[in-house]
């Protein structure tokens, strides 16, 4: 008898603020722990953003894509949600007086 195994399940990972600190080094590592997942980034790239925060290999990669926005922005946000199984929130505004 022949022994099946499973097939890892395909995943879409959204993470919002993906191009900050935290949210970058959790990308790398989810690119890392789980290769086969497609990761979704939305970030505005202000001042505490950068593209090049997120690894090369995981920007070159197919299971990758990048989109620059707004977390208000609804439509661009329920397109993303909608290809989504799974949201990791990191958007914010880190520097209270901006927040005020």
């Amino acid at each position: 008898m022949k022994k099946q195994t499973k097939k890892p399940k395909k995943k879409t990972v959204l993470v919002t603020g993906g191009a900050g600190f935290i949210g970058s080094n959790f990308i790398e590592h989810l690119h890392r722990k789980y290769p086969h997942y497609k990761i979704l980034v939305l970030d505005a790239l202000t001042y505490a953003g950068e593209r090049e925060n997120i690894p090369d290999n995981v920007r070159k990669s197919a299971s990758f894509e990048f989109w620059k926005g707004n977390v208000q922005n609804a439509d661009l946000v329920d397109s993303l949600v909608e290809r989504s199984d799974v949201i990791v929130h990191f958007a914010a505004e880190t520097h209270v007086a901006r927040s005020i």
